[in-house]
């Protein structure tokens, strides 16, 4: 009796894994779903002609200033750069965050991810206007994951951002719209904080990111399942998925929570109404995080519920702060112009 039922146990183990592993005829038959999608574009051979402006020209179009503030939420300082034209026309110009990447800093927006000159240039074509740039330091050496860390009150990430910049941002700038979004890290931060604060953004954008968090263990065909799982630290000898699990925690539904994918059907139409949403990826961004796959999921989800959104893929792109170079242009511009 126990042997039957041991065997029956593996066989159903075996064809749960058939079933549910991501093969890669079973990606490509959605990617082609999606590619239909009006609201999703393929995009071959980017470039992008980006003026390569001296510091001296930097310096006397744009102001970068960096702060501190004082935070109840982190023990840690914390710290961000705004970048803004010296000569501002517009009353009240839109407000943009964006969010690093994993052991990133906010300067890499400037210096590996090109902002500046690209947004120079953009202004110089008349194809955007005045934008403020906010680049918060993530905190936790890079690693905060824009997360209120599970059941510690001294790394509270989310709120910070969200509660103590917001705020500060809000002071200077009370009748400006706002976005926010992020790269890799950064884009599950910008989704999952712009998803739960939902009426405090405009714009919700995402470079390569963790917008569907699970997919990054396990396949997004046993969520429900995994809503009923008790995960223990101990069994993760990896960094960084030690790391997650003190970040998350370790139940199951605790993780679902804070989870992109799985918070976007949540929303209710009155809530996203006027909203607009922006996911980009690389087409070769797969191994070892699968976030081709992930962008894959949200894709089909906002479009099932009805979002107003944009998605891009890029041909031959992986993840690199060089993919977000070439993708910072077309979102700068539906970013300008969303607000507008």
């Amino acid at each position: 009796m126990i042997i039957n039922f041991l065997i029956f146990l593996a066989v159903s183990s075996i064809l749960f894994y058939v079933i549910t592993y991501p093969f890669e005829f079973k990606i490509q038959r959605r990617l082609n779903r999606i590619l239909a999608f009006k609201e999703v574009k393929y995009i071959k051979n980017s470039k992008f002609s980006y003026n390569n402006y001296s510091l001296e020209e930097i310096e006397k179009l744009l102001k970068i200033q960096e702060y501190s503030i004082e935070t109840r939420c982190i023990n840690e300082k914390v710290r961000y750069i705004t970048v803004k034209p010296r000569d501002m026309v517009e009353e009240n110009p839109p407000c943009l965050i964006l969010l690093h990447g994993l052991r990133d800093y906010p300067e890499d927006w400037i210096n590996r991810g090109k902002l500046l000159e690209i947004y120079l240039t953009l202004k110089e074509k008349k194809e955007v206007g005045d934008i403020i740039f906010i680049l918060p330091y993530s905190g936790f050496e890079g690693e905060s994951w824009y997360t209120n860390f599970y059941e510690d009150p001294e790394h509270r990430y989310e709120d910070w951002l969200n509660r103590e910049l917001l705020h500060e941002m809000r002071k200077k700038y009370p009748k400006s719209k706002l976005g926010i979004a992020g790269f890799s890290m950064g884009g599950y931060g910008a989704f999952k904080i712009g998803i739960k604060h939902i009426y405090d953004y405009d714009v919700i954008g995402s470079f390569s990111g963790a917008v569907s968090l699970i997919r990054m263990s396990i396949n997004r065909r046993i969520m429900r399942v995994f809503k009923y799982l008790y995960v223990p630290k101990f069994l993760f000898n990896d960094v960084d998925r030690s790391h997650f699990i003190r970040v998350f925690g370790s139940w199951g539904y605790k993780i679902l929570k804070q989870d992109p994918y799985s918070m976007v059907k949540k929303l209710t139409p009155s809530q996203i109404k006027g909203k607009k949403f922006y996911v980009s990826v690389g087409a070769e961004d797969k191994a070892p995080y699968l976030m081709f796959q992930q962008w894959i999921d949200i894709v089909g989800r906002l479009k099932k519920y009805g979002f107003n959104f944009q998605a891009r893929i890029y041909e031959k792109e992986i993840h690199t702060w060089g993919f977000v170079s070439k993708d910072l242009p077309n979102f700068l511009k539906y970013f300008y112009d969303s607000t507008k």
